[in-house]
């Protein structure tokens, strides 16, 4: 008597990108934490994760690599040529814009979007809540004048009324000092995109799954702007971390994991 063959596992890869100034060392903890989901469940059968986690150009291990122009295409251009096939795009405030440029151009390996504390447009414009002009414009004299405390300075914004806030930075400082610091050049750039970049009329075009994932107290995505951009791409979904302000994976890694994981099983279970 024959047997039948046992069904042969799709990989779907989970493809990480960062934020402005950091690396991929901080998914360190989400990483591990998804890692023990996929020890203690089956949700979906006959489907294995992988985690890939991407440094932007300028950055972490591609630290001395400067594409020019240094813009937001030339960064989707690169991540886009590392993406495999099944994947799910989850960018992270910078990295977030990155991913739903990808995303709203169709990139033929993504199965989904999830962004982490991003936007269409981080600059605060006319009824646009967002970053004040002038926040970002001392950011950038001030990297001029020493970017090691601008990146530290920056941190303590994204903790900014998180109970455990010292604690957090310590935690993602320790994650991304294992991997070479930014080239100044890449972060003044990174900063150029964040005052510049609009991708509002866009995002309507995104037809892949999408979750949108915050924190209530964050103060670079205010949460005045979240119906606004549901308004935008009416199709995503929304989750809030009512505890959490620009860095929610960090807050408490295990409940954000499984919520990711819950998104990702019930897209592959209704696909």
């Amino acid at each position: 008597m024959s047997t039948a063959a046992p069904a042969k596992s799709t990989v779907i890869t989970l493809v990480f990108i960062h934020g402005w100034g950091m690396n991929s060392g901080v998914f360190s903890q989400l990483i591990e934490a998804l890692r023990t989901l996929d020890e203690e469940s089956e949700s979906v059968s006959h489907v294995v994760f992988d985690y890939l986690c991407l440094d932007l150009p300028g950055h972490g291990a591609q630290h001395d690599i400067i594409p020019s122009p240094y813009e937001l295409s030339t960064l989707a251009d690169s991540v886009g040529s590392q993406i495999p096939e099944n994947s799910v795009l989850i960018g992270w405030s910078l990295g977030g814009l990155v991913a739903q440029y990808l995303a709203m151009n169709q990139h033929p390996n993504m199965l989904a979007l999830i962004t982490i504390a991003s936007t269409p447009k981080f600059q605060m414009a006319d009824a646009w809540p967002g970053i004040k002009p002038e926040v970002l414009s001392m950011f950038t004299e001030q990297l001029s004048l020493n970017h090691h405390k601008t990146l530290s300075r920056f941190l303590a914004i994204q903790m900014m009324g998180v109970e455990n806030a010292k604690a957090l930075i310590k935690q993602i400082s320790a994650s991304i000092d294992s991997l070479p610091t930014p080239h100044p050049s890449a972060l003044a750039a990174g900063l150029e995109i964040l005052q510049h970049a609009d991708l509002r009329q866009d995002i309507g075009r995104i037809v892949v799954p999408t979750l949108r994932l915050y924190g209530r107290l964050d103060s670079l995505v205010p949460h005045s702007a979240i119906n606004q951009i549901q308004h935008l791409q009416p199709n995503s979904q929304t989750l809030i971390f009512k505890h959490a302000s620009h860095a929610p994976f960090l807050t408490d890694a295990k409940v954000f994991a499984e919520h990711l994981r819950g998104f990702i099983s019930a897209m592959l279970l209704h696909s």
